[in-house]
């Protein structure tokens, strides 16, 4: 296949993945879940913020799957759903600046964490948030 032709297949494609999609809070959380995230949707938050919704957020943890009915852990952090995804990546870019949080972006989601992408549960988000991203 000529290089030419293969370049616009694959911007062809990357822009389909990048579409308009957006997600509701429980539709994310399923989606994530469904890659490995083991994520916990929790109450609404109050936002400071127009246009973006915010909830807490808790890993699952046990010896069942993702979704499957585990018991909450302890630690979390918040899920925000802007309005789009351009109000979505000024969220993000603001979480980026901070020192002390771990920071993904998917569509009109921003997950913010009080942990390290090393410990075990962000790592799980962060191949759910890379998996997404794939479809």
């Amino acid at each position: 296949m000529p290089t030419g032709l293969l370049s616009i297949i694959l911007l062809a494609l990357l822009a389909g993945g990048c579409g308009e999609r957006e997600f509701e809070p429980g539709e994310f959380v399923d989606a994530a879940n469904e890659e490995g995230a083991g994520l916990v949707l929790g109450e609404s938050l109050t936002s400071i913020t127009e246009d973006v919704e915010v909830f807490a957020l808790t890993f699952e943890e046990g010896d069942e799957p993702a979704g499957g009915g585990g018991h909450e852990h302890g630690g979390g952090g918040s899920l925000l759903i802007a309005g789009d995804a351009d109000s979505a990546a000024e969220e993000y870019e603001r979480c980026e600046d901070t020192v002390s949080l771990t920071c993904y972006r998917a569509a009109n989601v921003v997950l913010y964490f009080n942990a390290a992408p090393s410990d075990e549960h962000v790592a799980n988000v962060d191949a759910a948030i890379r998996a997404l991203g794939d479809e």
